[in-house]
């Protein structure tokens, strides 16, 4: 039986009931003591560990060594903002790797692959707007093509399903024009990851098929980064100012698509957060160099096709 109120005048020091109260009280004072340094040696142990560089790979089959990966803190370090660079074997499911700080960001013109992909599903649109939307980033012929598909939550919903059957079960189309002079779906936010798994997967279907084939033919004025390696590179970019969907927080620079590579078609996205275009373009050149003579396309885990 526990005794409350133990103190001055609450029971004599010699009665049985205060001996049994003292060491139980001593118990549970050691016990929490204990508790203490554990958790104390935990916060010391967990300090003392050297910080985890954020998504460097997911799942087995990484397609960079620890080597890769000090040699791209060294580039980084000499490009003016924060890159990013992630990398898959074609086929759904397929693991991807990456390097660098830069994970996610708004998506800029490459958010225009979703949305001519569900123009073609839906057989809305015209073929001039497709190919002027894809090879020349034209903005007037997406948005065209966005209003084909009805705008709004609509055309999100058409073009978030062209992502869902490609692989990204994450990434949701933005429906609102957040910024004045701005594209609703250029301020979606996609992180490379799934750029990537949409990228590797796009073949599976006839839309992404098409799609894919105007990527090859890029204009020439655009064929900066992923353009410029590779045989055959397959790409969109895309480019503004701003980081953080409807926020001009800096400029944002980025790429996705497919290029060859140590003779295996691999699935890239690579972006940066580069003062200006100008910056941008040459930082996204750096990048994609650096993937070409690292990526190891050989000795990566391949998805499970279509």
């Amino acid at each position: 039986m526990l005794v409350a109120g133990v103190g001055c005048g609450s029971l004599k020091p010699s009665d049985p009931q205060t001996e049994s109260q003292d060491a139980l009280e001593q118990q549970v004072q050691a016990s929490a003591r204990k508790r203490e340094a554990g958790r104390l040696k935990a916060e010391r142990d967990a300090a003392a560990k050297p910080p985890v560089a954020p998504q460097q790979s997911t799942g087995s089959g990484a397609l960079f060594t620890e080597s890769d990966r000090a040699d791209f803190a060294q580039l980084a370090a000499r490009l003016p903002g924060s890159e990013g660079i992630a990398v898959a074997l074609v086929g759904k499911g397929a693991p991807v790797s990456q390097v660098g700080d830069l994970t996610s960001g708004v998506a800029w013109s490459t958010a225009k692959v979703p949305v001519a992909m569900a123009a073609i599903s839906a057989g809305v649109g015209s073929q001039s707007d497709l190919v002027s939307a894809i090879t020349a980033s034209d903005n007037a012929a997406a948005e065209r093509l966005w209003s084909a598909l009805g705008a709004g939550a609509a055309a999100s919903s058409a073009a978030t399903a062209q992502l869902r059957s490609s692989g990204d079960a994450q990434t949701v189309i933005q429906p609102r024009r957040l910024r004045a002079g701005f594209t609703p779906f250029g301020q979606t936010d996609w992180s490379l990851a799934n750029q990537v798994r949409v990228a590797g997967s796009m073949a599976c279907s006839a839309a992404g098929k098409q799609v894919l084939q105007l990527m090859a033919d890029v204009v020439s004025g655009q064929r900066w980064g992923l353009g410029g390696i590779g045989n055959s590179p397959q790409f969109k970019g895309g480019w503004g100012p701003g980081v953080s969907p409807g926020q001009g927080d800096g400029w944002l620079e980025r790429q996705m698509g497919r290029v060859t590579l140590g003779g295996h078609p691999v699935a890239i996205a690579i972006a940066t957060t580069a003062p200006d275009h100008s910056s941008g373009m040459s930082a996204l050149g750096q990048l994609a160099k650096w993937a070409e003579t690292h990526v190891h396309s050989s000795s990566g885990a391949g998805g499970q096709g279509c």
